[in-house]
């Protein structure tokens, strides 16, 4: 059992919130059978119009990720965390964002994805985090949706931050939510977010007790260092699941509790205490210490467009 200390001196025990979670790293090639694999490429793309393809391609891929996420389950995760874009429409969208069979196709996709998933859902009795492209009132998204035990969906981020090559395909989210769960309080970052130090702090200082990042771009050790200084920054752990390997789960000091490597379809799995003391330094809980000693005044520059 942990111990939180406040300023009165005295040690009040708090009782462990344990959390096993597992973030994974399909692999991003050689997961199809090879007479598949020209259909998949030309999905990925951008190529393919025909509404029959797109359903296969989209079938394909969520039967990747299914034993993704029952490798999870299996292992006994509580929260799994798959990565972005679990079903590579990104190219389509680019190509075909004004055309009726892309958002009827992306749309279909979507009600697909939550159905499948949330069948492995209940069958393990497991949260998931997963990447999918969204479409509403004609506006795309990059967005994570977060499934609970009973498969229903429960959270939904758009990503916020969209990196040049995003920036024709998808439109940004406009909100940094911390949503509410069974499991704790839970913040959703997508990839290109974490290279700003901002979104994860508003998180955390939204009450944040876990974050999670589906990516598709966690690849070297500056990608490493990212990571870590997040986490470390606002004591909030992070589970980032990733495309092809280098997924991880990091602690609320930074360190990396479980990390897959560069290993296609492979899985990180580790058990966090959720309700372990945010110290860092002289303070109890960063979350809350840190905040009285910023400068606001002084960040104007980096708000600024």
């Amino acid at each position: 059992m942990s111990s939180d200390t406040p300023k009165g001196g005295v040690a009040v025990p708090v009782a462990p919130r344990r959390l096993t979670l597992a973030a994974c790293a399909p692999a991003s090639y050689g997961f199809v059978a090879p007479a598949d694999a020209p259909a998949t490429e030309r999905m990925i793309a951008g190529k393919e119009t025909d509404p029959g393809a797109i359903r296969a391609h989209v079938g394909r891929l969520l039967d990747h990720h299914e034993r993704m996420l029952g490798r999870a389950g299996a292992a006994g995760a509580q929260l799994a965390v798959l990565p972005e874009d679990i079903l590579r429409l990104g190219g389509m969208i680019r190509e075909h964002r004004g055309q009726a069979f892309c958002r009827a196709a992306v749309e279909a996709a979507y009600e697909t994805s939550l159905q499948r998933l949330g069948a492995v859902c209940r069958r393990f009795g497991m949260h998931a985090a997963a990447g999918v492209a969204t479409c509403r009132d004609g506006r795309y998204y990059n967005t994570a949706v977060l499934l609970d035990a009973a498969g229903k969906l429960v959270a939904s981020y758009d990503k916020t931050h969209l990196p040049a090559p995003e920036k024709g395909t998808y439109d940004a989210g406009t909100a940094l939510p911390v949503f509410d769960t069974a499991l704790g309080r839970i913040g959703m970052l997508i990839c290109w977010d974490i290279v700003f130090p901002e979104p994860y702090a508003v998180l955390a200082l939204g009450g944040a007790e876990l974050i999670l990042q589906p990516t598709f771009g966690h690849w070297e050790e500056s990608d490493d260092l990212t990571a870590r200084c997040r986490a470390r920054d606002w004591s909030v752990p992070l589970a980032i699941g990733m495309w092809g390997g280098c997924a991880g789960i990091l602690d609320a000091e930074g360190n990396y509790a479980a990390r897959t490597g560069r290993v296609g379809d492979s899985l990180a799995v580790a058990t966090l205490d959720l309700a372990t003391p945010r110290k860092w330094l002289w303070m109890n809980d960063v979350r809350t210490e840190k905040r009285p000693l910023r400068s606001p005044q002084l960040y104007g520059p980096v708000a600024r467009v």
